[in-house]
């Protein structure tokens, strides 16, 4: 039982600094946060910090991003089996609003991501960008199996999951950085007018 106890209270520490050092990277910049900062806000030494994470900073936004596309990859996979059986204008909402909330959901990781763009390693570019093909692979599939079902006309697929996709990185990239891409503030609104239009533009003559 107290080995338990020390495992649980390891990962609350863990992750009280993950947490702390996500928000002063989101509020302050990744370069501008000093390790001490990060463990003054949760109340214990530098030390703590180094036997978490031996990289320190580095490794710290490393983790963060690293579980944070862990986590959307599995979202994005169990995303399929959602929208597998709801009629093809229900399924394409579906899948805008996933994703933009999915994304959207951890604000201060989207404006790390955004703004500290230049630390991506190698192996965290190569999650973000398995991420993102695995997001087109999917929604091509899906195309196909409603062409298959004679709900579309037959369509370069890949292209048409890509361009289709793009507009839902519009509304995310809207709400992370603070500028406004889109005409129309009601973001849902938005997703609805476009998913009307796509649909026009595939069906079968």
């Amino acid at each position: 039982m107290t080995r338990n106890i020390r495992k649980e209270q390891a990962a609350e520490t863990r992750e009280r600094i993950l947490e702390a050092a996500k928000s002063l990277f989101a509020e302050k910049g990744y370069h501008a946060t000093p390790v001490r900062e990060i463990t003054r806000q949760i109340g214990m030494g530098d030390g703590i910090l180094y036997h978490y994470f031996p990289g320190g900073k580095r490794e710290i936004i490393a983790v963060l991003l690293r579980e944070s596309f862990e986590h959307r990859m599995k979202e994005i996979k169990q995303l399929h089996r959602v929208i597998e059986h709801l009629e093809l204008r229900d399924a394409m909402i579906t899948i805008k609003r996933r994703m933009y909330e999915l994304f959207t959901a951890d604000m201060d990781l989207m404006r790390i991501l955004f703004r500290e763009n230049d630390l991506l390693g190698f192996e965290e570019a190569e999650q973000l960008t398995a991420l993102l093909r695995e997001q087109s692979a999917i929604f091509e599939q899906f195309l196909k199996d409603r062409h298959e079902r004679g709900e579309i006309r037959d369509l370069n697929f890949r292209i048409a999951s890509r361009q289709f996709l793009s507009t839902g990185l519009h509304a995310i990239m809207s709400k992370s950085v603070g500028i406004q891409l889109l005409n129309e503030p009601d973001v849902y609104k938005c997703m609805e007018e476009n998913v009307d239009f796509t649909i026009d533009l595939w069906k079968n003559p």
